[in-house]
């Protein structure tokens, strides 16, 4: 939960470092760029195991377990809104299903929503998630933070 640039900080460094001096720790931009790169990368595979439809070409690296892959059935969604020290308002989504009787609950997005938690401003925000992750036509149902169905 530190911002990236806790790689320029001489005390991380120390850390890091302690009992491996020779330990190399990766600039600011490719931390940066390196978690970017994972969240598209686990977003794309999210998104082919959601939708129904065949999934693009993925890495071989990051298969998916061929149980989970292009579920079918409705999905559940959780939004939790909340307002940040500094004023800025988020939410968050994440999604819920059965696989072979099995839970199971992934995050798709935390996202700043434009001025406050609205109903309106909440509908936008989760509308361009479900759009993002093309699954638009695979909502049973969605509930607030607070247990409020949608």
């Amino acid at each position: 939960m530190r911002p990236f640039k806790i790689v320029n900080d001489r005390g991380f460094q120390s850390l890091i470092k302690t009992g491996c001096s020779e330990h190399y720790i990766p600039s600011l931009s490719i931390v940066s760029y390196d978690v970017k790169k994972i969240l598209i990368k686990c977003q794309e595979r999210i998104a082919c195991l959601l939708q129904i439809c065949h999934c693009h070409e993925i890495d071989e690296t990051i298969q998916l377990n061929h149980t989970y892959q292009n579920y079918g059935g409705k999905l559940n969604f959780m939004m939790d809104a909340w307002t940040s020290p500094n004023h800025k308002a988020y939410v968050t989504v994440s999604v819920h299903f059965k696989v072979d009787r099995k839970m199971v609950t992934m995050l798709l997005d935390l996202v700043e929503v434009a001025q406050s938690h609205r109903g309106l401003n909440l509908t936008i925000a989760f509308a361009k998630i479900l759009d993002d992750f093309e699954i638009s036509d695979k909502v049973s149902c969605c509930t607030h933070d607070e247990g409020e169905y949608y």
